[in-house]
């Protein structure tokens, strides 16, 4: 069967066999004789998410999708609308697609798992996202459970999404190539800018740009604050019709992806020369950006690097706020992040083709005022590579 879509590029054969007897051995030292795989849609543009069952069936439904893994045998992905399921069959590599039937869906998961004679067995429940405790609606996991009272359900997100963690030449294929689209979008962006031009439409712009290249994009936060009187140390997740002016500081969260897979930009830059504390912060941010890439090695764990993330910028008086972090894995892990001076994910241990974010982020300690630096980065065989070719560690002017 050929791949009949651009939305979700399928992989070799060879790459569905290694990750599907990948899971399926984990599968067995945990004694699992199926998994429930569920995604539901989120953000705000083109991209539905749901990387769990996508990893799976390389397809995700509109508002939410199933997908049922056995140890042995075919996977089965379902729908919720009947309409869908010709469409559906199109899109994903697997076989079995079924359409659930709006609110009958679990109880057709449920059928399925009871086809796999799963009762009086265990099976795993993988959620949309263990790092925000997303799993299944609870009136779902009632009518699931309530189905096969005598199977035993655990849920393995967070196991699940570890196994995505470190990606293969094929996928590292389609980072890189969602990376590009990143820099190219975030390029029309900055040339775009100037005084008079509003946040909403920028953000159009970007969606625009990412869409005529066939790039799926989740969201494109713009914000503006004027650096006399600033108000934003995060970008508007929502943009806003308040027109750029001179003295403007501009903070952006763009990603951009193909395939399912991620380049993500943290920009900052400025309209006119920025203030001496603007500067100041931006070259802070910008150390403390640098030297968690060069700290950053294969082996080493979270805490080994956690004061990259702190010291510099509160030594300078900043509040720090730079982080390493899942989310071009789709906010799975790291989630080395700072918080109160302290800093998460101690034991997380960086090893090679694991992709991350790095980021420089110092604030005034309101947080009233801030710049952040970001990239998508792959862990090498002896520290870690920026895939962005965009200079975004420099201090750039508009106007």
């Amino acid at each position: 069967m050929k791949c009949q879509n651009n939305f979700w590029p399928w992989f070799s054969e060879d790459e569905y066999k290694s990750r599907y007897a990948r899971i399926r051995a984990e599968m067995a030292e945990k004694g699992l004789e199926a998994l429930i795989v569920y995604g539901i849609g989120g953000y705000l543009g083109n991209e539905p998410a749901q990387p769990n069952v996508v990893y799976i069936t390389s397809f995700a439904a509109m508002v939410q999708t199933y997908a049922v893994f056995p140890l042995e045998g075919e996977p089965t992905v379902f729908v919720t609308w009947g309409n869908h399921l010709t469409n559906a069959k199109r899109m994903t590599p697997l076989k079995d697609v079924r359409a659930g039937g709006m609110a009958q869906t679990p109880l057709r998961v449920a059928d399925r798992l009871a086809e796999l004679g799963v009762e009086g067995k265990k099976v795993g429940i993988v959620g949309a996202m263990h790092w925000a405790n997303i799993n299944l609606p609870h009136d779902h996991h009632i009518a699931i459970t309530g189905a096969l009272p005598k199977t035993e359900f655990v849920y393995v997100t967070e196991w699940f999404e570890d196994l995505r963690l470190i990606k293969s030449e094929e996928e590292m294929e389609y980072v890189r190539r969602g990376v590009a689209m990143t820099d190219a979008v975030y390029e029309v962006l900055v040339r775009a800018t100037r005084p008079g031009a509003r946040p909403c439409d920028l953000h159009n712009l970007v969606m625009q740009t990412a869409q005529g290249m066939d790039g799926k994009i989740p969201f494109g936060h713009v914000g503006r604050t004027p650096m006399s009187a600033p108000e934003m140390s995060y970008a508007h997740e929502f943009a806003l019709t308040t027109p750029i002016e001179m003295g403007d500081v501009i903070m952006t969260e763009i990603a951009v992806g193909y395939g399912g897979y991620f380049g993500k930009i943290w920009g900052t830059y400025f309209m006119g020369d920025p203030t001496p504390e603007y500067e100041e912060m931006f070259l802070l941010g910008q150390k403390s950006y640098r030297e968690l890439h060069a700290a950053i090695k294969p082996g080493l764990t979270g805490g080994d690097i956690a004061h990259c993330c702190v010291d510099t910028i509160a030594a300078a008086g900043y509040k720090p706020k730079s982080s390493v972090f899942g989310w071009s894995n789709y906010n799975s892990k790291p989630d080395i992040r700072t918080a109160g001076g302290e800093v998460s994910g101690a034991d997380f241990v960086f090893e090679k083709n694991q992709c991350m974010n790095v980021i420089g982020w110092p604030t005034t300690e309101d947080e009233k005022s801030g710049i952040w630096i970001g990239d998508t980065s792959v862990i090498t065989g002896d520290g870690i590579e920026n895939l962005h070719q965009y200079p975004l560690d420099e201090i750039h002017v508009v106007g």
